[in-house]
């Protein structure tokens, strides 16, 4: 039995070592499988419990959803209050509360961003900035839009169009040999390398994950300014998919601005932790672009529940106190990332803010050291790969987040 004051794991309790067989019901679909070791119960602030009582730090933040936390009191106070409201419901009619959420996310965002887009899913969001890209290229006599190798946007049609690779939405039958790839620049040497592009004129606009998703991997910074550089130049558009590293996850509201201020994005798609718990998401551009696009929004776009969440949630991460102990956490949570690097298990790590990943040397170690996390209280996040994905609620305590790395090295030493 595991007690303490972060972590509750019973003797009753076993991780199946067969990853295979995790599942949350035989009435969903068969690709349902990530994540599932246990039937939650309940979350709250830094941890999750099971349905037996069971408590896990989590370094999940539900996929990085609940940057203020589980549950948080402000946040379903605010939703409560617009529920005994009366208001539930509004299609795309103007509220008040509609009004005031726009207004909320524009005032703490950059002045260049002028308008916002409001939508429900993160694949919502790069659907809107694919259509954004097209009606402003069509217009400007541009075609291509330019993507990574191994980047993921999204589980909609457009999404697999933008992702991975030039294959990944042969599903449907349908390709646009106007997006095409770039490789992702792993080494911090790469150089980025405009004779791998088309015509400058014919390039509409570049789209980028702040960090590609399954390894928290960086963009070098000499190849990120040479990339933007050229797109202002050229007159290209500069697109990030915040969805994960929006909303102080990498330390600062965007994580695009930890790249420098002298990135100005034309478009960033938000997500995840603007609505927790509530799903909500948003994108972010010029009048020109969003005014040029037709058929933006949908039924439940700007709903007001999801706009109360999301009001308080931009609240309480615009607050001198939530950045003051965020910086705290953010310097222990690099510190013991870094101490990782010691294992001889792990190739590397990444790590920048309060998101990172643990590269183990192989798959199959990786496996293994996230089950003995598991039965050891600490819930990450598990990419089928050799990555372990580390992302904790930003409120959690800096006694959490060392109790945390404890276990993770104490499961990597067992691993041997």
């Amino acid at each position: 039995m595991i007690k303490t004051e972060n972590r509750l794991i019973q003797d009753s309790f076993k991780v199946n070592n067969d990853l295979s067989n995790y599942h949350p019901s035989a009435l969903e679909s068969e690709n349902i499988r990530s994540q599932m070791f246990f039937k939650w119960g309940k979350a709250i602030g830094h941890n999750v419990y099971d349905t037996n009582g069971n408590k896990w730090i989590d370094l999940t933040s539900g996929i990085f959803v609940t940057n203020t936390g589980h549950s948080n009191a402000r946040v379903l106070n605010a939703i409560k209050q617009q529920i005994d409201s009366g208001l539930s419901f509004s299609f795309m009619y103007p509220t008040d509360i509609r009004q005031k959420f726009a207004k909320t996310l524009l005032d703490v965002s950059p002045d260049h961003f002028e308008k916002v887009v409001m939508l429900n899913t993160g694949s919502e969001a790069t659907d809107i900035a694919y259509k954004l890209m097209k009606h402003w290229g069509a217009k400007n006599n541009k075609k291509y839009i330019v993507s990574f190798i191994g980047s993921y946007h999204g589980r909609v049609l457009s999404s697999d169009i933008l992702s991975s690779g030039r294959e990944n939405s042969t599903w449907s039958g349908v390709k646009d040999d106007n997006v095409i790839f770039l490789e992702f620049p792993y080494d911090q040497d790469s150089v980025f390398d405009p004779k791998k592009l088309p015509d400058p004129e014919s390039i509409a606009g570049f789209i980028l994950e702040t960090y590609q998703g399954w390894s928290s991997q960086f963009y070098p910074q000499k190849y990120i300014n040479d990339l933007y550089d050229f797109a202002k130049t050229n007159n290209c558009l500069v697109c990030f998919d915040e969805i994960q590293a929006g909303f102080y996850r990498m330390g600062k509201l965007y994580g695009y601005m930890t790249y420098g201020d002298q990135i100005k994005p034309d478009i960033v798609c938000l997500g995840k932790a603007i609505g927790s718990p509530l799903p909500m998401s948003a994108v972010l551009s010029t009048k020109e672009l969003i005014d040029g696009a037709k058929k933006l929004g949908g039924t439940h776009s700007g709903n007001p529940l999801c706009c109360a969440a999301g009001i308080e949630n931009i609240n309480i991460m615009s607050e001198p106190e939530f950045k003051e102990e965020l910086q705290l956490s953010i310097a222990t949570f690099e510190k013991r990332m870094d101490r990782l690097t010691s294992y001889c298990e792990v190739d590397y790590v990444n790590a920048r803010g309060m998101v990172g990943a643990i590269m183990i040397k192989e798959k199959e170690k990786a496996d293994k050291i996230v089950l003995k996390m598991v039965s050891k209280g600490v819930l990450p996040v598990h990419t089928w790969s050799r990555s372990i994905k580390l992302g904790p609620p930003l409120t959690i305590t800096v006694d959490a987040l060392n109790e945390a790395f404890d276990t993770i090295e104490e499961s990597i030493r067992e691993l041997r």
